[in-house]
């Protein structure tokens, strides 16, 4: 028999000098790319550490600024060009979504974490109806009545001694409260008390008290670093969740995120089979156009209601505080758009979306904020199919992943004239429509965000109506937004003055 730590070090050997061989070796000719980092060509360590420094888009922006193709890991490329989200992203392209969605689904896949085209497919077809401009608009008061409360809350803290607040806390709640209306026709009541404490139910019928935002921050926290490994992220996220520490803390953390899912649906589940009628998303997944019903696993219903939950709140909130900064950052942008608004009306209440919808500088502002700051920063994963695929010249073997992240292509100096700049006039010049070729805050294709008519209509009618009722400031004059990169680029606490512009008083 070999002793124990013989065996250790034999497996220790084995699993260091594998992936040296396989760079040595080299069989799909990916060593013609530069490297992320040193370590990139034989393991995804040094790309998953950079997830530890906060914001691993930036870093690899940089990288991208001498090369229009970085290998990001072993069987990983990114790039840069238009051509290359075409190739990636687009209509006809062969590639699939990477391991990495499959890896950190559940056992249920929702529309998001599909690798299937058609299993895609069918989620798409399900949800279609539900994400339909028409049913979008019949929603609308649900959004007006949550901006009513936030204003409520606003005017309060005009009253205030301080009259300053955590404008990122507060648009964090604003969206939580509207997507779980809109989906589930459920009032959580956040903007009401002014926190994002959910009480839940947990699996062993024990009322829970659950931090909404932590939680889900919690889980992504976790999963955003080890998710990169494919080989090793089963084994690792089993591991991790044992062993005392960050990892294990946060995946405890993140469970509260899961009951609250569970026991939301089953509420709303009850009220369908009670026979309530009800006008939000679920309705739309649960019966087709129709209204027949379409026959789905309560595991599968749960898992659309997670990911609804999920990027509904969370890249909203997200894009709202970057477009404030920036406009704030830009006092020229702000005059600009408040002499758009103020030409609707001398009425202070909440905007009508109908009001605002084709307003050409808003819409501009908010576009150029996702550009600068993309939620979706990273680059999302995709898998060439048995045949490979050709990207920008270079062959591309099967079963390698590949992607453009949206904070580069955002910054193509060829398409976006001085990229650093915050210009929503960029928008509006002839030959802007150019841009959007290179503009994927969604994603792009037949993958691209099925959600996105739901942001824009929280972001205009939200933005419309505090730009227009107050004048905020940042409390340190020096102060400057930061960043941290999970999934989600999420910006730090963002502390405002505020007070009730003069024309609001009268």
């Amino acid at each position: 028999m070999f002793p124990t730590s013989l065996i250790v070090l034999l497996l220790a050997v084995v699993l260091l000098l594998k992936p040296i061989a396989e760079y040595i070796i080299d069989s799909k000719n990916l060593r013609r790319f530069p490297n992320y980092n040193v370590l990139s060509g034989i393991t995804n360590l040094g790309y998953m550490i950079e997830r530890w420094r906060g914001f691993r888009s930036k870093t690899l922006h940089d990288c991208h600024k001498v090369h229009p193709v970085v290998r990001i890991g072993p069987n990983s490329l990114s790039f840069s060009s238009v051509s290359a989200m075409k190739a990636i992203y687009g209509h006809s392209t062969t590639t699939i979504k990477g391991d990495m969605y499959s890896d950190a689904a559940g056992p249920y896949p929702n529309i998001l974490d599909a690798v299937s085209k058609d299993v895609h497919a069918h989620k798409r077809r399900l949800l279609s109806h539900a994400f339909a401009t028409r049913n979008l608009e019949q929603w609308e008061f649900k959004i007006a009545d949550k901006v009513e409360r936030l204003v409520k809350q606003f005017d309060r803290i005009c009253d205030t001694p301080e009259a300053t607040l955590d404008y990122s806390r507060w648009t964090n709640l604003f969206t939580l409260d509207a997507i779980v209306d809109i989906a589930l026709s459920y009032r959580l009541g956040c903007l009401d008390r002014g926190d994002d404490v959910i009480l839940t139910e947990s699996p062993d019928g024990k009322t829970e008290a659950v931090n909404y935002i932590e939680s889900l921050h919690a889980v992504k926290r976790a999963t955003s670093v080890i998710v990169w490994s494919s080989a090793w992220f089963g084994m690792l996220r089993s591991t991790l969740k044992l062993v005392p520490g960050f990892f294990r803390n946060q995946y405890s953390r993140g469970q509260g995120y899961d009951h609250m899912v569970a026991y939301l649906t089953q509420r709303r589940m009850q009220r369908y089979r009670d026979g309530e009628a009800l006008d939000d998303l679920l309705q739309c997944i649960l019966e087709d156009k129709e209204g027949k019903p379409q026959e789905l696993e309560s595991g599968e219903v749960e898992a659309e209601v997670n990911v609804l939950l999920d990027a509904g709140s969370d890249t909203t909130a997200t894009a709202l505080v970057n477009v404030m900064y920036y406009l704030l950052q830009n006092p020229s942008t702000l005059v600009r758009l408040r002499r758009e608004l103020e030409d609707l009306s001398d009425d202070n209440s909440v905007v009508s979306y109908s009001r605002v919808k084709d307003l050409p500088y808003l819409r501009a502002c908010l576009d150029e904020s996702l550009r600068l700051s993309p939620p979706l920063a990273f680059g999302l994963n995709r898998k060439t199919g048995p045949d490979g695929v050709w990207v920008d010249g270079n062959f591309i073997p099967a079963a390698t992943i590949v992607a453009v992240p949206a904070y580069t292509a955002h910054r193509n100096p060829a398409i976006f004239t001085d990229p650093e700049e915050f210009r929503p006039e960029r928008w509006l010049c002839a030959g802007s429509k150019e841009l959007q070729a290179s503009f994927i805050p969604f994603s792009a294709g037949a993958r691209g965000c099925i959600g996105r008519n739901i942001t824009y209509m929280e972001q205009l009618i939200l933005m419309a109506t505090l730009v227009r009722r107050y004048d905020f400031s940042f409390v340190d004059p020096d102060w400057k937004l930061d960043y941290e990169e999970a999934f989600i680029l999420w910006p730090s606490h963002m502390l405002l003055n505020i007070s009730l512009r003069q024309h609001s008083c009268s």
